[in-house]
């Protein structure tokens, strides 16, 4: 088929040339619209040639991505949290741990997707997936994982750590939209956000949950809080023209009174591609973002069984603390390619405000879950900058070495400017760097090993059991 096309253009370009010079220019350019077409489906040919579980424009896809993890200060095998260990220090991170854990390098999905022409060069599509734990066979549910530790004292507390996927049938992507080579793509529902796929993009470990801060913590990506790297009721467009390449996203925060999350949201993105290096600059705004950061104290569950109090009723199964806050970011990063080694750097700044508009005791976000707020967490703005740089450089046609270091800068924002663990308020700061070999077998299987050091100072180790740990990982993926 895609032959025969190639025979009908180059039979166009011979008449073309037996016309009179008159009639050529508007030949020429139906010309170059069946050339730019050509082209777009050879394109889409080629990323699924190797794609076995595709029939009729429908894929069904997936990874699974499972391993071996230890970690020199850890907590407790969880069946809730994103990779089912805390390969990052957090505040109770605790004992050595040595554990199966899931997830090292990719997030494991199944999902179906579609792609079907519609008129001459344009298709529609369709995307939904969800994200799972092969350790331990369950969906992953980020909120879940935080309200399982609901009244454990912090040295007891197993892993936990808040997601973007709360346990839903489907808590990955699930959109639908049109698609064009010369026009740009354009989906609606619940989308990556325009940030996420640029931080995965220019991250030298494409968002690792194991080996990368900004995979394990999510606020990066999500522009200053993990549960937005995601955002449904949302319309994205992109675009590449040229060596040029940029989006949008907007989000109609609470379409519904159920909605899981209430704020509306924006992002845009502008981006350059010319030789080996490429550059994107992404600005992000969301309004009414939730933190869930650490589970209810003995003290908040307590208040779920007492009439009076203004949580009475709410359940500690589906109840978690929240911070509440508007937020503002901007980021910078870029990528050379020299042939065998890739150089990434990346910085983003990150402002919080309290909400303009406060959230209830009760209010309902992703999952189901309900929050007992904060909505006066900063009594000065808190200023959060992450900065990051790496490389991936190949040691064989299958062998490559990733390699990466972070740091996040958190300003004071208590009412007394402080600098020291007395309050999580205080400035601080968090490193993190990470070394990975990866051996690719073919197009469907890597096995991959590595290690990764984390230490937190001042206020971002305000109330830590230990302020350092040193996490080494095993695993194999499988993508189909």
């Amino acid at each position: 088929m895609i032959g025969k096309r190639y025979r009908t253009v180059l039979a166009a370009v011979a008449a073309l040339m037996m016309m009179p010079r008159a009639a050529q220019a508007d030949e020429i350019a139906d010309l170059q619209a069946q050339l730019s077409n050509l082209n777009a489906r050879l394109d889409h040919w080629a990323k699924n040639a190797n794609d076995g579980l595709s029939l009729y424009g429908i894929t069904i896809y997936g990874t699974v991505d499972l391993g071996l993890s230890y970690q020199s200060h850890g907590s407790p095998f969880s069946d809730a949290a994103a990779t089912n260990v805390n390969n990052f220090l957090i505040k109770s991170s605790n004992n050595p741990n040595l554990s199966l854990a899931s997830n090292g390098m990719s997030i494991s999905t199944i999902g179906i997707k579609g792609r079907e022409s519609l008129v001459e060069g344009w298709w529609g599509i369709f995307q939904a997936d969800t994200g799972f734990l092969p350790a331990s066979g369950t969906l992953i549910d980020g909120p879940g994982s935080i309200a399982h530790n609901n009244g454990v004292a912090l040295a007891q507390q197993g892993s936990y750590g808040d997601s973007t996927r709360a346990g839903q049938a489907f808590n990955g992507r699930v959109n639908f939209g049109i698609e064009s080579a010369r026009f740009g793509t354009l989906t609606i529902g619940r989308n990556s956000t325009t940030l996420n796929d640029a931080i995965r993009d220019y991250d030298p470990l494409g968002s690792s949950l194991q080996f990368s801060y900004l995979g394990f913590f999510g606020a990066t990506a999500g522009g200053g809080d993990t549960e937005d790297r995601l955002l449904d009721d949302t319309i994205k467009y992109n675009l590449t023209y040229g060596h040029l390449h940029g989006g949008a996203l907007y989000q109609f925060g609470g379409l519904t009174a159920a909605a899981g999350q209430k704020g509306n949201a924006y992002q845009f993105d502008l981006g350059d591609s010319y030789g080996g290096l490429s550059v994107d600059a992404v600005l992000a705004r969301k309004r009414d973002a939730v933190l869930v950061s650490a589970p209810l104290t003995t003290a908040q569950v307590a208040a779920l069984t007492t009439p009076g109090s203004p949580e009475f009723g709410l359940s500690a199964d589906t109840t978690v603390p929240a911070t509440v806050s508007d937020n503002a970011s901007y980021t910078i990063a870029a990528r050379y390619d020299f042939g065998r080694p890739k150089l990434y750097f990346g910085y983003e700044h990150i402002r919080y405000d309290n909400p303009s508009t406060p959230l209830a005791v009760g209010t309902e976000i992703i999952g189901g879950y309900r929050i007992i707020p904060n909505n006066s967490a900063f009594p000065d703005p808190k200023v959060f900058q992450i900065v990051w740089g790496g490389a991936q450089f190949a040691l064989t046609p299958s062998i490559d070495l990733l390699g990466g270091y972070y740091r996040a800068i958190q300003s004071s924002y208590a009412a007394t400017a402080c600098s020291d663990t007395s309050s999580g308020q205080c400035s601080g700061h968090y490193d993190a760097a990470s070394l990975v070999l990866d051996k690719r077998f073919n197009h469907y299987f890597d096995l991959y090993g590595g290690v990764q050091w984390s230490e937190a100072f001042d206020g971002m180790a305000s109330g830590y059991l230990h302020s350092a740990s040193f996490d080494p990982m095993i695993g194999g993926r499988f993508t189909f």
